[in-house]
């Protein structure tokens, strides 16, 4: 006890050195932590700064230094500045191992604080304005070691009551493949959620609106890259966004996970993402949270790859709507797909109305289809190079498969070369070859919903 307290008040001591002579809160005010070494345990110094700046107001700076901080849980509340190392390649967070996870953190049904609900999250903003930009964080801990759960959920995770606005440029994540449920140490690198809990019931949550951009970064060796969760409304969600800013995923399980949102924008472009399942999908959260009303999500300039060891049933892009309650409005446009492994698809769209899929080039070997719609309709399927992909001879569809339970789809092709399976009913396919005979082991089964969903 004596030697946990000397380190905190050490880390208090270092923050408020560190803080400016001039404490008025005015925009630009900053605060930089004691460089990293001096302590075995940073932890204390982040959060006094972090905390400071709350007190400031908008526009203060927690300005870490070059070198490895090594950290357990941050919590932080109202917090309207810029949380920033001094780049990327020099400044990295490090999580310390057998981090604490209290009762009811798991399931989301305390407010998370340091003392009494400690969640798994390392880094977590509630409500506020926040930059995060310029540094790394690092999940080192392996054997089932990197918390009292054996993983943690989130590197970053960003939430709130209030309107939340997050930016985050030029940050590098990386986690570790592990012995857990999940396969790795790291489920989510980032996470933008409307999970802060009401009260202790099971599933009361606030919902959370505002916007999250996520630009330059590096997401390797986790389940998900960036994900988005339930309960979100009212918000605008960057992944990407120009030529110039677009992230990268590498060794994950699903680089961009988006979940069920109620009216909100989504704009997916100029990524570069490597998945071992699929590269990016927008699929449902969890029946308590049913929107009542469609997001947008334009899905485009991206590339997109699944790895030569990928599951069955990898796919580039995975759309999967609630046929009772669609929600899912849907642009996917001129991206770039390479399917890495046999029995895949480009482009899965299950159950969506209204999605249009437009000037994709999408290659592979031995697949089950290009692009597939399962029970989806009104769709479009046009103008999409898929000539460079091959179905498996045994199972696969067609470069373009059309379910039965599709309906009132028009797929346009360049000419006679694109094979189409057709078997929904009121669809129109012009300029595109043909089969009369059905698919194979799988037909009439969505390869995307064969697959399980994986939720703490």
């Amino acid at each position: 006890m004596k030697r946990m307290l000397a380190l905190l008040v050490a880390g208090l001591l270092a923050a408020s050195l560190a803080v400016p002579a001039v404490v008025v809160a005015k925009p630009g005010t900053a605060v930089r932590v004691v460089p990293p070494g001096n302590l075995p345990d940073d932890t204390a110094a982040i959060q006094t700064a972090l905390d400071w700046c709350v007190t400031q107001g908008p526009g203060c700076t927690v300005q870490l230094q070059a070198g490895t901080y090594h950290i357990s849980q941050l919590v932080t509340y109202n917090f309207r500045g810029t949380f920033k190392g001094a780049g990327k390649d020099r400044t990295t967070i490090e999580a310390l191992p057998n981090l604490q996870i209290d009762p009811g953190a798991p399931d989301g049904e305390c407010q998370p604080n340091l003392v009494t609900c400690r969640w798994m999250t390392l880094i977590m903003f509630v409500d506020g304005t926040i930059g995060v930009s310029d540094l790394a964080i690092d999940i080192p801990a392996t054997g089932g070691t990197a918390s009292t759960e054996g993983f943690l959920f989130d590197a970053l995770r960003f939430m709130g009551q209030r309107r939340t606005d997050v930016s985050v440029d030029r940050i590098a994540v990386q986690g570790r493949h592990d012995e857990t449920r999940f396969g790795f140490n790291l489920v989510n690198g980032i996470l933008y959620t409307g999970e802060l809990p009401r009260s202790s019931a099971p599933m009361d949550f606030y919902m959370l609106s505002g916007s999250l951009t996520v630009r330059n970064s590096t997401f390797t060796t986790m389940f998900d890259g960036v994900g988005q969760d339930g309960f979100v409304r009212s918000s605008r969600v960057t992944i990407g966004g120009s030529p110039s800013a677009g992230n990268r995923f590498a060794d994950v399980l699903a680089g961009i996970d988006l979940e069920t949102a109620e009216g909100s924008t989504f704009d997916v472009s100029y990524n570069v993402s490597s998945a071992a399942w699929d590269s990016m999908w927008v699929v449902p959260w969890a029946p308590e949270f049913v929107p009542s009303s469609p997001s947008h999500y334009l899905i485009h300039d991206n590339t997109f790859l699944t790895s030569p060891d990928a599951d069955e049933w990898a796919q580039g892009i995975l759309l999967w709507d609630d046929p009772d309650n669609p929600w899912i409005q849907a642009k996917i446009w001129h991206n770039t797909i390479q399917l890495g492994a046999p029995l895949g698809e480009g482009i899965d769209a299950t159950y969506t109305t209204d999605t249009e899929i437009r000037g994709n080039t999408i290659t592979g070997a031995g697949e089950y289809a290009a692009i597939a719609l399962w029970g989806a309709t009104r769709g479009a399927v046009i103008a999409n190079e898929v000539s460079g992909l091959t179905t498996d001879p045994d199972v696969g569809f067609a470069q373009i498969y059309l379910d039965p339970e599709s309906a009132d789809n028009h797929v346009v092709c360049g000419g006679p070369g694109v094979t189409v399976l057709d078997e929904g009913t009121g669809n129109k396919v012009t300029g595109c070859g043909s089969l009369n005979s059905k698919g194979g082991g799988h037909h009439g089964v969505a390869p995307g919903l064969l697959k399980p969903r994986l939720h703490p």
